[in-house]
């Protein structure tokens, strides 16, 4: 039995997660109520989704992330140029102290759009230190491997911190930055598989 999008509301508010309002939650329950009965859906993360999702402004095709304490993402994303751009904005506004990413540079010049294949690349400064990140272009899907990689950077930072991820099920990425201990919590507590993913 799922827990109510009020009860995970109270449980995401321990864990620091932020952005809940009573409309939101009496709207999600509506939405859940109209699900054909196979649809399997999974409150927890999809309450998640519409706290991390953020702000897309199509007129001037630019993404603002909320603060809530999570990022979400489509791995089909929307803005195929702007990809990993938008990936770090995201990840960044997870602690805007401490993952203050600067100067990102995406470089697609490698892209063949027909076919929707090749490499590219995403650099930013960090920590005084610049980064570069590799992905494999497989059309508009987003490559983990620069979730990975990004983690391992975080990682080696040694704050105790870094990337947890999980997923709808379907095809919404879910990010924290976060301690062990935090996620350890966290899984118990609302049944998601929070994973590091290497």
């Amino acid at each position: 039995m799922q827990k109510t999008y009020k009860e995970l509301a109270e449980i995401f508010d321990k864990y620091d997660i932020k952005g809940t309002t009573d409309q939101m939650i009496d709207d999600l329950e509506q939405d859940y109520r109209a699900m054909p009965p196979e649809v399997e859906l999974n409150k927890a993360a999809t309450l998640l989704i519409v706290l991390g999702q953020g702000e897309y402004d199509y007129e001037n095709m630019t993404w603002t992330p909320y603060a809530n304490g999570v990022y979400t993402f489509d791995v089909e994303f929307f803005n195929v140029e702007k990809m990993y751009t938008d990936f770090l904005i995201g990840v960044s506004s997870l602690d805007e102290e401490e993952l203050d990413f600067k100067n990102i540079q995406e470089d697609t010049r490698q892209v063949n759009w027909e076919e929707g294949t090749g490499k590219r690349t995403v650099s930013f400064e960090w920590k005084h230190r610049q980064f570069t990140l590799e992905a494999e272009v497989y059309d508009d899907w987003f490559d983990v491997n620069v979730a990975n990689e990004l983690n391992k950077i975080i990682k080696g930072y040694g704050n105790e911190k870094q990337l947890f991820f999980t997923s709808d099920g379907y095809q919404e990425g879910i990010v924290f930055y976060r301690d062990k201990e935090w996620a350890e919590g966290f899984q118990l507590e609302t049944g998601l598989e929070l994973v590091e993913f290497n």
